[in-house]
């Protein structure tokens, strides 16, 4: 199966969840809970090379669509991570 192009756009195929999606590569990074937002989008980013991690700071919402090749780090005012960066 081909790669997912680079986000934007979003692309998903005919995938409704992060299984599908993975084609092989890592779907979520638990292990960086709490670590710097910047770090964890490097760390994102060289496991998965079919994803855009976006930064998503305080007040800030992402669309609400399902994506293969986005992943939204979540981070606090500190720039720390919180929630578990996953696929979508």
């Amino acid at each position: 199966m081909p790669g997912w192009p680079r986000y934007p756009p979003c692309a998903s195929g005919t995938c409704t969840d992060v299984v599908c999606c993975a084609h092989g590569h890592k779907l979520r990074w638990p292990e960086l809970l709490g670590e710097n937002g910047a770090a964890a989008k490097a760390t994102i980013e060289k496991e998965n090379p079919e994803v855009t991690a976006e930064i998503v700071t305080p007040g800030r919402v992402g669309p609400p669509n399902f994506c293969c090749n986005r992943v939204f780090v979540i981070v606090d005012t500190h720039g720390n991570v919180t929630n578990i960066p996953t696929i979508g």
